[in-house]
């Protein structure tokens, strides 16, 4: 992991292009990002809220996913290993705890629950695909940090848990202990992150070897070559939905393009076709009006328009151009200079620093009420991913 900080100087008298928007970026979430989520997201017994107000302020009552509580985990883990945040380590350690005891009944023996009131009790029991992912992030982040035996325990039960209950014969997982459907590649996706991250946590290669056939899934069933898109719903057996399955999220395909890029680095395996594929036709699906944000949603077929778009898509776009940038496309470290500037006078710009605007509306305007929790984790990798890239980007 890299322990890259950035410069706190200013930047407009140091460098300009895309080195100066991810100085900038950096100073925004190391100064003020990362110190009100650890003061005003955290409860009094190490749990994380939903979300805040745009004052900064909790908002309680919100039932807390548990997939949230991980990702706060992860995301505060990290902080504290690259030096950022003194106080991140100990957040992390007290809420990995209160995870343990709130949200993963018998050590974890079915891994972790769906949601949780403000005061730890259960409020909801579904055993959900996605969930164990970020369960499975949160336990790398803790082994990374302190070779926790009690995370490397919950990581190793969680997996055996889903091999026993979620494995289908067609590949993959189930999606809920409930038999849900339609089937989507977004929680194999998010499984094939905390995969890697297992990896590079422990260097036990088993770990990177479920990563692989998670990518096997990817290139036979969830890339779509003839259209050029990654599909996002399916049949048990991994067939297409008739119009359900064109429905497209673009920000998976720049999110799967840096997972993809990252798998490679440390498999050894020759992914580039793909992740330059999958990084550029996603910008694909952007309306000339709404450049250079992606949709939340589009659909095959159709001409790129208009539409809602939340914050998240626009984080992974980032990182997908950030890993074409670093491989030298000076197209893309222009288009992700351009990006970090236009979140600045949108997303992340609203009246209490170290907030954001989490959605706008097809005619773009402002419509987030709250400041959602799960998004400190999109933001924050986004971050890491510039920071790493920084002296691999020329000025």
């Amino acid at each position: 992991m890299s322990s890259v900080k950035p410069s706190l100087g200013s930047t407009k008298t140091r460098m300009t292009g895309l080195p100066a928007a991810i100085d900038r970026l950096n100073e925004w979430h190391i100064r003020q990002v990362l110190p009100l989520w650890a003061s005003a997201g955290v409860d009094e017994r190490g749990g994380f809220f939903e979300s805040l107000d745009f004052d900064g302020r909790p908002v309680a009552g919100q039932q807390r996913r548990v997939r949230v509580q991980c990702r706060q985990i992860h995301a505060f883990t990290d902080a504290a290993l690259r030096g950022w945040l003194a106080a991140g380590e100990t957040i992390a350690a007290r809420g990995f705890a209160r995870l343990l005891e709130t949200a993963c009944p018998d050590d974890g023996a079915r891994g972790c629950v769906h949601a949780l009131h403000d005061d730890g009790r259960v409020a909801d029991r579904l055993r959900d695909l996605y969930d164990q992912a970020f369960l499975l992030l949160a336990c790398a982040a803790r082994i990374r940090a302190t070779n926790d035996p009690v995370a490397r325990g919950l990581a190793d039960r969680t997996l055996a848990f889903l091999d026993r209950e979620f494995a289908s014969p067609h590949g993959g997982y189930r999606e809920n202990d409930r038999g849900g459907l339609p089937r989507r590649q977004n929680p194999h996706m998010h499984l094939f992150e905390a995969l890697t991250a297992l990896y590079e946590a422990t260097g036990e290669t088993a770990y990177l070897e479920r990563a692989g056939a998670l990518d096997n899934l990817l290139r036979t069933r969830f890339i779509d070559r003839d259209k050029r898109a990654l599909r996002e719903y399916f049949n048990d057996d991994w067939s297409l939905i008739d119009r359900v399955s064109d429905a497209i999220e673009p920000g998976h395909m720049a999110e799967w393009a840096f997972l993809l890029d990252r798998w490679a680095r440390r498999s050894g395996a020759d992914r580039a076709d793909e992740i330059r594929m999958l990084a550029n036709a996603a910008a694909n699906f952007i309306a000339p009006e709404d450049a250079p944000f992606l949709p939340g949603r589009a659909l095959l077929g159709r001409p790129p328009q208009r539409a809602a778009r939340r914050l998240w898509p626009q984080t992974e776009r980032l990182r997908a151009l950030l890993v074409l940038a670093r491989d030298g496309d000076a197209g893309a470290a222009a288009a992700a200079a351009r990006l970090i500037d236009a979140l600045f006078q949108t997303y992340f710009s609203p009246p209490t620093l170290g907030l954001w605007r989490d959605e706008f509306d097809a005619e773009g305007a402002p419509i987030a009420k709250d400041v959602p929790a799960s998004i400190l984790y999109h933001i924050h990798e986004a971050v890491c991913c510039a920071a790493d890239s920084a002296d691999m980007i020329a000025a």
